[in-house]
């Protein structure tokens, strides 16, 4: 049975049909081929835009946990210096020296204050590089990070002689490092 010959309400052929009734139902077919045509490349377009804005979801995602883990470790650390008032700006050899070789009273193994502000240290260092990551180009939280790095310049300095500076801190930190200290840029490329 041919699908392209004209039928009658009953669904049998239609013998009769003129010529110009059989070009308007092949015309209709057409018409509605190209709609279901149509349809179809609109359905795989639809597809393919959610792919991809799925892949923005994600992608946003995580910017977002890095950007609340950033702030996180920010306000972290503003508490610990907020509990530790002696560890927040040792800015001269002499309080660094103190801070090194002075017994830390809440120590019960009658250790200095090093530990203490060793482990201070590290959370700086690591609250640093993820504000940094989250934000590498922004001038407020650059100025916030350098203003903190000036304070602790002897650590830093200490750091730098013991050999250890550069295993302790990324790239992009070492740079913001040498701004606030005015010292040469370091001899490599920021992460990006």
């Amino acid at each position: 049975m041919n699908q392209s010959t004209p039928r009658d309400d009953d669904g049998t052929i239609d013998d009769g049909a003129t010529p110009k009734e059989e070009a308007h139902w092949l015309r209709s077919t057409a018409v509605w081929s190209i709609i279901a045509g149509i349809a179809t490349v609109i359905t795989a377009v639809t597809a393919v835009m959610a792919v991809f804005v799925g892949f923005d979801q994600v992608h946003v995602a995580r910017e977002l946990q890095r950007a609340d883990a950033a702030y996180q470790s920010w306000a972290a650390l503003n508490a610990a210096t907020l509990e530790n008032p002696d560890l927040a700006c040792p800015d001269t050899d002499e309080k660094f020296n103190h801070l090194m070789t002075t017994r830390d009273p809440r120590s019960d193994t009658g250790a200095t204050y090093q530990d203490r502000y060793t482990a201070y240290g590290y959370m700086q260092i690591t609250t640093f590089e993820q504000i940094l990551q989250m934000a590498p180009n922004d001038a407020r939280w650059r100025f916030l990070i350098e203003e903190r790095i000036k304070c602790h310049a002897p650590a830093i300095r200490y750091l730098m002689a013991e050999g250890t500076y550069e295993r302790r801190y990324s790239c992009r930190l070492r740079h913001v490092i040498a701004e606030a200290m005015d010292k040469p840029a370091p001899a490599c490329r920021p992460e990006t």
